[in-house]
C-alpha cells in the first residue's frame, strides 16, 4: 500500500510539471507566431528592434529551465517519500504515540492518551466525544502542572462498551484564579495498522485515525497483556486445600515429608 500511494503521488507531481511544460510550449508557439507575423509585416524603412524579442526569447528559455528543474526536484521528492513510506512499514504492529487530540479505540480499548498543563489548575476535565460530536464520557484529570498519562476503558458514562473508532479529546482546565487555561498539549496512542501517503506527507494509520509522520513522538513494542490473576489465584487456593487434607491431593514434596516422618516414628 505504501509503495502504491507513494508512486501515485510521484505520478501526480510529474503530471503537474508536464502540464506546466505543455502550457509554456503553447505560449512559446503563440509568441513565435506573433513575432513571425510582425517581422513579415514590418516597415522595411523602420525595422523592428531585435533587442526586445531577444529578451523575451531568453525569458522563455529561463522559464523552461525552471520547469525542468522543478520536474527533477518533484521526482526526487517522490522517491524520498517512497523511501520514507517503505521504512514506515516497519511501524505496523507497533504502538505509536503522536501529537494529536484524536484518540483511536481499537479492539475494544483501552484508549491511552496524555495531556500537559503549563500551570497548576483548579479543575481539569477530559471530555471524550464520538465522531458525531456527542459526549460519551467525561473524566476527572490531575490538576498538577506537567504531563499526565490517562487511560480510557472504552465505555460511556453508563458503562456501555463503545465501538471501535476515532474519538476526540477535549481537555478543559481552570486556573486557580478562575480563568481558562489554553495551549493544552495532548498526545494519543494507538497500534499502527497501515501506512499511506497523500503526496505531501507519509501517514501512519492506527485503525481509523491517521497520524502524520512528522507528528509521531515515539514508536514502541505493544505491551504484553497482563495474565489473568483470577485463574492463578484459584489454583493456589486448591493447592493449599489439598495439602491441608493430607489425603494425597497436595504436592509430591509434602507427601514425601509425611512418609519420612512416619518412618522415624515407627523406628523409635
Amino acid at each position: 500500500m505504501a509503495e502504491v500511494t507513494a508512486l501515485a503521488a510521484q505520478n501526480a507531481n510529474y503530471a503537474k510539471s508536464t502540464n506546466s511544460k505543455d502550457k509554456l510550449a503553447a505560449d512559446m508557439n503563440n509568441f513565435l507566431t506573433l513575432l513571425t507575423s510582425q517581422m513579415k509585416n514590418q516597415d522595411p524603412l523602420s525595422p523592428m528592434d531585435s533587442t526586445e524579442f531577444t529578451n523575451q526569447l531568453v525569458q522563455f528559455a529561463g522559464v523552461e529551465q525552471q520547469i525542468n528543474a522543478n520536474e527533477h526536484l518533484e521526482s526526487l521528492l517522490g522517491l524520498t517519500q517512497a523511501s520514507i513510506s517503505a521504512s514506515a512499514v516497519s511501524y505496523i504492529g507497533k504502538q505509536v504515540q503522536a501529537e494529536s487530540n484524536t484518540l483511536p479505540l481499537q479492539d475494544g480499548g483501552p484508549g491511552k492518551f496524555t495531556y500537559t498543563l503549563t500551570d497548576q489548575a483548579k479543575e481539569a476535565l477530559v471530555i471524550i466525544k464520538d465522531s458525531s460530536g456527542k459526549v460519551v464520557r467525561t473524566l476527572n484529570g490531575d490538576t498538577e502542572s506537567g504531563t499526565h498519562h490517562m487511560t480510557w476503558d472504552g465505555t460511556d458514562s453508563k458503562g456501555n462498551e463503545m465501538p471501535d473508532g476515532a474519538y476526540t479529546l477535549e481537555v478543559q482546565a481552570t486556573k486557580t484564579d478562575g480563568s481558562t487555561m489554553s495551549n493544552i498539549y495532548t498526545t494519543t496512542t494507538g497500534i499502527a495498522t497501515s501506512v499511506a501517503s497523500d503526496g505531501n506527507d507519509v501517514l501512519i494509520a492506527a485503525g481509523p485515525v491517521l497520524f502524520g509522520m512528522n507528528y509521531i513522538i515515539s514508536v514502541s513494542n505493544v505491551p504484553a497483556k497482563t495474565p489473568d490473576t483470577g485463574d492463578s489465584g484459584s489454583g493456589e487456593t486448591d493447592g493449599g486445600s489439598g495439602s491441608g487434607d493430607g489425603s494425597g491431593d497436595g504436592t509430591g514434596s509434602t507427601d514425601g515429608t509425611t512418609d519420612e516422618t512416619e518412618t522415624e516414628t515407627s523406628s523409635s
